[in-house]
């Protein structure tokens, strides 16, 4: 028989609210419920209901676990499962100029509040910035950090960026280890908080990847990255088949 990931729990809840079997704002079944019924551990049943927060399917209800958030069905979602680890960030060139642009606390948004797993509202770290390259801007970036950590690691709270880098330093200095980097890519279209930076006309198409670090018991990290036509975003992958 098949072993039963997260995934696949996942999946099967993601279609359930997208076709209105449970309703928008129901009670999603518990961590524990739901490592009875698929017979998997705890932490996979965490694992799957925050894979739902992160695609927007589920929302954390302080004190209650998470409810269902309706939203239509996806035209595709192509999975690609990587057995391995990727190493964090791009690589740049020694002409690409990079820059945090801020660095602050500030109030969640829905979105972010459901992967953070706080109620809309909540206070978090938030890190903007940006890559550029002869003069043209080739990436822009949000970071969200639980705001706990700033006085963990008050590095999150400065507006630069040096080695080993924010995880590799909230590991350190947590003893937290990522577990699981989701990335999940989609094409946008630019907003007005990009139109500038980038120099296209707004409603122009952007590559957007977003990114969720997690180490079994919360996230770490939640990101956003937008990238403009013309980039390209090369991926290489090592085969650790065995």
């Amino acid at each position: 028989m098949m072993e039963i990931g997260y995934l696949d729990i996942a999946d099967h809840y993601r279609r359930l609210i997208a076709d209105r079997q449970i309703p928008d704002g129901e009670r999603l079944p518990s961590v524990r419920d739901i490592a009875t019924e698929w017979t998997v551990a705890t932490k996979t049943a965490q694992r799957a209901l925050k894979a739902l927060a992160m695609e927007g399917y589920a929302s954390a209800v302080r004190g209650l676990g998470y409810a269902a958030t309706f939203r239509p069905h996806d035209i595709a979602t192509l999975r690609v499962r990587v057995n391995g680890s990727r190493e964090r960030g791009e690589a740049y060139s020694a002409e690409d100029t990079q820059r945090i642009l801020s660095a602050a606390l500030t109030p969640t948004g829905g979105a972010v509040a459901d992967v953070l797993g706080v109620t809309p509202g909540t206070p978090a770290i938030l890190r903007t910035g940006s890559v550029t390259r002869a003069g043209r801007v080739i990436r822009m970036s949000h970071s969200w950090f639980p705001a706990e950590l700033g006085d963990l690691v008050p590095e999150l709270l400065e507006t630069v960026s040096t080695p080993p880098g924010n995880v590799a330093r909230i590991e350190a200095a947590t003893g937290r280890k990522t577990e699981l980097t989701a990335d999940h890519f989609t094409v946008d279209l630019t907003g007005l908080q990009h139109v500038e930076a980038f120099g296209v006309p707004q409603g122009t198409p952007v590559l957007v990847r977003t990114t969720v670090r997690h180490d079994g018991e919360g996230v770490i990290e939640h990101g956003t990255t937008w990238f403009p036509r013309g980039v390209v975003l090369a991926v290489e992958y090592n085969d650790q088949a065995k």
